[in-house]
């Protein structure tokens, strides 16, 4: 029992980049609530452990990139483009900030 719960442990760890960390790792990792795992991300920015990032994801189909990141969600800009639809020349490759979604993660800060 306890061989195959160290097994799952090691693989959300393995499986979790320290620069995309998000609520549902820790959620998954500690087996809490949404709620209680995401005021423990919020806990880990306001002790130094985390910075908390926004990642906006490209809204064409055959991408669905995360194509900017801030720090601040007031930093992002009105038009957003897509350097990678650009590059294929996608017809749509700019993007009004309201059309795409944006997602939150946390940074593990290096010591």
């Amino acid at each position: 029992m306890f061989k195959s719960l160290f097994k799952r442990k090691a693989e959300i760890i393995k499986n979790t980049d320290p620069d995309r960390i998000y609520v549902e790792n820790i959620r998954s990792f500690f087996n809490l609530p949404y709620g209680v795992a995401k005021k423990l991300c919020d806990m880990a920015v306001r002790q130094n452990f985390f910075y908390k990032k926004y990642g906006l994801y490209c809204k064409n189909d055959d991408c669905k990139r995360i194509i900017s990141v801030y720090d601040n969600i007031e930093d992002i800009p009105n038009q957003i483009e897509c350097f990678i639809c650009q590059a294929n020349e996608k017809e749509k490759y700019s993007f009004d900030k309201n059309e795409l979604e944006i997602v939150e993660f946390y940074q593990l800060i290096e010591r």
